[in-house]
């Protein structure tokens, strides 16, 4: 049993030499098969690389203890309401730390000769008290340049704004509302998408937009761990109208539509590119495999019957994995970091493509099935070159 398994093994490294050295006497199939595999790991890799660059980016921005609460069944800030008196409810309610009432508009600005629309949150000085509950750091810190002034057309920019576009950096200003408003300082929130926008002194901006004495929020700090449990503190109108979510929930109701477009747009390219490049190895292999036949015969004459078949479907294995090893490692080395951001009409947020170990194993493992597939349907040719030889 051990010398027929030996002599089984010995057959197939031989063949395996037999169609590689066949194969490189064909240079054009040798590059065809592997830039197929080599371009579906790739896709594979940058795909949901980005993906989990964006939800790894949502997951860092989450700030503890900082909550929300806004009207329910709204779409967004924009489209929320809180009025005066919920604003109070919500500072009473137990554990409630800070309080910070906030008012949103959108403003079209043109920094790099595109016009686009950016949020401007009108603030009070209690933003800068909200703390981060389990370091204590104050969750917007002034980076550089000094706070806005109440009363005037001043402006603080967002860290990322401010190095995305020059034209936003201190000293500058912007058009909001047909008045010019100076940029006096710069913040930063630690990386989350509130660092995207601009802020003002909350009455100032609303008296300037004519707005009424609503708000559109309120941002707050809290002693307890779920806003659930501020939810469930929450009695009669107040629990009917206004929901409190994390920081987590509010900043990924920005890029939830981005993330699940990644992911199915991935699925159907990962399926698209599968297919292409399985139909175009049955292809170049029936190819091969029928100008192989007088070779073919040749083994079944000495005795190598049994696993010619083994053979090729090892063979195509082989390159699968060699092309999508390829194929990761120049994901890595082109993609790895690039930053890509999500523009929702309101803010930004910048994330990288992150291409991590445990991607390259999974686009190099599909790459594999894929030529496991692809040989597979291979087989009947093979049984139809050697059939009666």
């Amino acid at each position: 049993m051990n010398q027929e398994s030996s002599s089984a093994r010995h057959q197939l490294g031989v063949l395996l030499w037999v169609n590689l050295r066949s194969i490189l006497r064909k240079p054009l199939y040798l590059i065809v098969i592997l830039t197929s595999f080599i371009l579906l790991s790739m896709i594979i890799t940058t795909l949901f690389s980005l993906r989990v660059g964006l939800v790894d980016a949502v997951e860092s921005s989450a700030e503890p203890g900082l909550y929300f609460a806004k009207s329910r069944n709204s779409s967004s800030e924009i489209t929320s309401t809180i009025t005066r008196n919920q604003a109070a409810q919500v500072s009473r309610l137990p554990g409630v730390l800070t309080v910070s009432p906030e008012w949103v508009v959108l403003v079209r600005l043109t920094p790099d000769g595109v016009d686009k629309e950016y949020l401007v949150r009108g603030v009070t000085r209690k933003v800068f008290a909200l703390a981060n509950s389990k370091s204590g750091n104050p969750m917007v810190n002034i980076t550089r340049g000094r706070a806005f002034q109440a009363g005037q057309n001043e402006v603080l920019v967002g860290e990322s704004l401010s190095r995305r576009y020059p034209a936003f950096r201190v000293g500058g200003t912007i058009r909001i509302h047909d008045h010019e408003w100076k940029i006096v300082g710069e913040f930063s929130t630690g990386g989350s998408p509130r660092q995207s926008e601009f802020i003002a002194d909350l009455e100032h901006i609303r008296t300037v937009w004519g707005a009424d004495r609503n708000y559109n929020l309120v941002a707050f700090t809290g002693s307890n761990s779920e806003a659930s449990d501020y939810q469930k503190a929450m009695s009669g109108s107040l629990s009917d109208r206004v929901s409190v979510s994390d920081s987590r929930t509010h900043y990924a109701g920005g890029s939830d539509g981005m993330s699940q477009a990644l992911l199915w747009f991935g699925l159907f390219f990962s399926l698209l590119s599968a297919f292409s490049v399985t139909a175009g190895i049955i292809a170049l292999c029936e190819s091969l495999i029928a100008n192989q036949q007088d070779q073919l015969s040749m083994m079944l004459l000495l005795g190598f019957g049994r696993v010619v078949a083994l053979s090729y479907l090892c063979f195509m294995m082989l390159f699968g994995l060699v092309g999508a090893m390829i194929g990761a490692v120049l994901s890595m080395l082109l993609f790895n970091g690039i930053m890509f951001t999500t523009f929702d009409h309101s803010r930004e947020l910048v994330f990288p493509l992150m291409v991590s170990g445990t991607m390259q194993v999974i686009s190099v493992s599909y790459g594999v099935v894929i030529s496991f597939i692809a040989s597979c349907f291979v087989l009947p040719a093979i049984g139809a070159a050697t059939k009666g030889k």
